[in-house]
């Protein structure tokens, strides 16, 4: 018996350390990457935290995801967008009320570059849920009096539209939106140290326990829209958001004319000019988003004078010169922080 009393508690200590070396792993804070599809997209989630975690959050990661497609997807069948588009009396939710208030501010300040009212249009384009049209003039100058945001509004949790065949769509913003979304359920769950990517648009919370911040690579344009993905230059980012549009890889070619996904709400035409994507920092991804689809809608020289008033947002641009080959520009502030 005294041989074997040492042994069993040899044993039983071994057990007790073993366990508790488990649980203080479960506890450990590492670093952990949530990847999937989303929104016709990509997303990527990287944050630090504990491991026992990791399946709650990614279960409240994709409960955001559901709610937000439920509200304003466009290839949701029964989403509230399209029963608004559909003139079917429904009432509006946070989500749908958020992205209009949003889009809204955004039109105010853009001074209508950016335009929720562009649905139709869009779907005649061929870039949303239903087959493209045969794209004429006399079809693009019919769908453009419908274009205005100034011609909806929102009265008792609904949609009020001045002209019922107005048709929205969110698709501009959303992807902002989902990001910021994503980055507040993160916060309430206690992390602090987070990036969030939904299809381009970032943002990054806190440092990583290194006392580093969180890196973010602009991708380059690319000449083919399945190309691989190349990129300009990076930045760092801490507590802010940066968000890219581009019309490199959303666009096609039909009797040799080429379309891109960015239509001007003013004319109601594929926009057609050098800029090929445009990168905004701002605070929030939503607003950076908007900001973002605006400059690619103004072209370059607009999108510069816009940011000379608004010294606020910082921005980088990527453009063809005359001759065809990639140039950049860079609001001052933004240049300094840009990594190559």
């Amino acid at each position: 018996m005294r041989t074997i009393l040492p042994l069993l508690i040899l044993a039983l200590l071994s057990s007790l350390f073993l366990s508790c070396n488990k649980t203080k792993k479960a506890e450990e804070i590492t670093q952990i990457s949530i990847d999937g599809m989303i929104q016709g997209s990509y997303y990527h989630i990287s944050y630090f935290g504990k491991n026992e975690q990791k399946n709650n959050i990614k279960n409240g990661i994709d409960s955001v995801f559901g709610a937000i497609d439920k509200s304003i997807s466009l290839w949701d069948t029964n989403s509230i967008i399209n029963k608004v588009n559909d003139n079917i009396v429904t009432e509006l939710d946070n989500i749908f009320l958020d992205n209009f208030n949003h889009s809204q501010r955004i039109s105010t300040l853009t001074d209508g570059a950016f335009d929720i009212t562009v649905g139709g249009l869009v779907e005649a384009y061929g870039f949303a849920r239903k087959n493209k049209i045969e794209i004429t003039d006399k079809k693009i100058d019919s769908l453009l009096k419908y274009v205005g945001y100034k011609n909806i509004s929102v009265k008792n949790s609904r949609l009020i539209k001045k002209i019922p065949q107005t048709k929205i769509d969110f698709n501009a913003i959303a992807q902002g939106y989902t990001t910021d979304k994503i980055s507040e359920y993160l916060i309430s769950k206690g992390v602090s140290s987070f990036i969030v990517d939904v299809g381009g648009e970032v943002r990054a919370m806190g440092e990583k326990p290194d006392n580093k911040k969180w890196t973010c690579a602009i991708e380059t344009p690319s000449k083919d829209k399945d190309s691989q993905r190349e990129y300009d230059s990076y930045i760092e980012l801490k507590d802010e958001s940066i968000v890219t549009s581009g019309n490199y890889r959303k666009f096609y070619i039909e009797n040799g004319v080429k379309y891109s996904h960015t239509i001007d709400p003013k004319t109601g035409r594929s926009v057609k000019h050098s800029l090929l994507s445009a990168s905004v920092l701002a605070k929030d991804a939503t607003t950076a988003d908007g900001l973002a689809t605006a400059f690619m809608v103004m072209g370059l020289d607009k999108a510069i004078v816009w940011l000379s008033s608004h010294p606020e947002f910082e921005a980088h641009f990527i453009y063809n010169d005359q001759k065809g080959n990639y140039q950049t520009y860079t609001t001052k502030k933004l240049k300094g922080r840009l990594l190559k």
